[in-house]
């Protein structure tokens, strides 16, 4: 008998042209985000609320830290922040 085994099963499949499902899905968010934002504040809050949602949604969509998803980075950085990082040693 005969198995295929699969190849390139680190890399996601290209659905939404040239995305990834979850890339599509954090520009998306983003991007609606920002349009529900364009309704309720004013342009000058607006411009500076709208660089930082924008720069989170390209950064989680796009870059990579280290080889990894900026998602799992950050998740590791607030894991990283709530743990206390006090450390006592005692000679027993």
């Amino acid at each position: 008998m005969k198995f295929d085994v699969p190849q390139f099963i680190e890399v996601e499949d290209k659905i939404i042209g040239p995305l990834t499902l979850k890339q599509f899905l954090y520009i998306g968010a983003g991007a609606g985000s920002l349009f529900l934002l364009w309704f309720f504040l004013k342009l000058g809050l607006f411009i500076a609320v709208a660089i930082p949602v924008g720069l989170l949604c390209g950064a989680l969509a796009f870059y990579k830290v280290n080889g990894r998803p900026f998602i799992s980075f950050l998740g590791s950085l607030i894991k990283y922040l709530r743990k206390p990082r006090l450390y006592l040693w005692r000679k027993k």
